[in-house]
């Protein structure tokens, strides 16, 4: 992903990428690091985009920013790229789960070990019917939507948020939103989607993660469906029914 846009950049301005990084003081062998797929750290990446006077955001988007002026004031373009920096110095590194987290994670979704750490395993299978009394464990839910959140500080992590994807698409297509109609239909990043449906791994090595918070947050939005849903299947009204089969 960076390495195209740097590329291109490079391309469009008639330059080549090690005579930009030279003038701009990057030794050539992070440059060989960019082409294998690393991204630069922010300060690099500030320095980068100043040169070819774009947004930070553009380098490391999976998609490139398409702003209409005529559809959206400039004061609010203005106060989007202005927010990018801030959002970007929010991220957080998601690097180890506990066993005991990992476990309750794997309650809550109904699945088995095996499934949770193997990325190569693409569809995804109840482990067994669900045992609806995890549907109330909130902060386990919350717990998901975090390490969605986070930027996978290791291979394991990013094999979790990966699988837990996963999940979300298979619940997802129970609801009729199968593979063909979010590529079509959702805003999704596409390369990213197939790589999940798929596990055919892109040439560019940013695009082969989960799912991330922004990405469940439109499909919320887009599909009616809960977080809830999306990673344990189980309706609102087999909520109510249980609740009040129990008073």
């Amino acid at each position: 992903m960076f390495w195209t846009k740097y590329e291109n950049l490079c391309e469009q301005n008639s330059l080549k990428p090690r005579d930009v990084a030279r003038e701009l003081e990057i030794a050539p062998a992070t440059v060989t690091k960019w082409k294998n797929g690393a991204v630069p750290n922010y300060e690099m990446l500030s320095k980068i985009a100043n040169y070819f006077s774009v947004t930070v955001d553009y380098l490391v988007n999976e998609e490139d920013i398409d702003i209409n002026l005529k559809e959206k004031r400039k004061s609010g373009v203005f106060k989007t790229l202005l927010a990018i920096p801030e959002r970007w110095a929010s991220l957080r590194r998601g690097g180890t789960i506990d066993t005991a987290q990992m476990l309750r994670i794997m309650e809550y979704v109904n699945c088995d070990m095996y499934f949770i750490n193997n990325r190569q395993i693409i569809e995804y299978k109840p482990a067994g019917e669900y045992q609806i009394e995890h549907i109330f464990d909130t902060e386990t839910l919350h717990d998901i939507l975090d390490i969605m959140d986070c930027c996978a500080d290791s291979n394991a992590y990013q094999d979790l948020q990966i699988q837990l994807s996963r999940i979300a698409l298979y619940h997802l297509n129970q609801k009729g939103y199968s593979s063909e109609k979010l590529l079509a239909d959702l805003h999704l990043h596409s390369a990213k989607l197939r790589f999940l449906y798929t596990g055919v791994e892109n040439k560019d090595k940013t695009i082969n993660y989960g799912l991330n918070y922004s990405d469940l947050s439109m499909l919320r939005q887009e599909t009616g469906l809960s977080y809830q849903y999306m990673f344990t299947g189980i309706e609102q009204t087999l909520i109510e029914i249980y609740k009040n089969s129990n008073k």
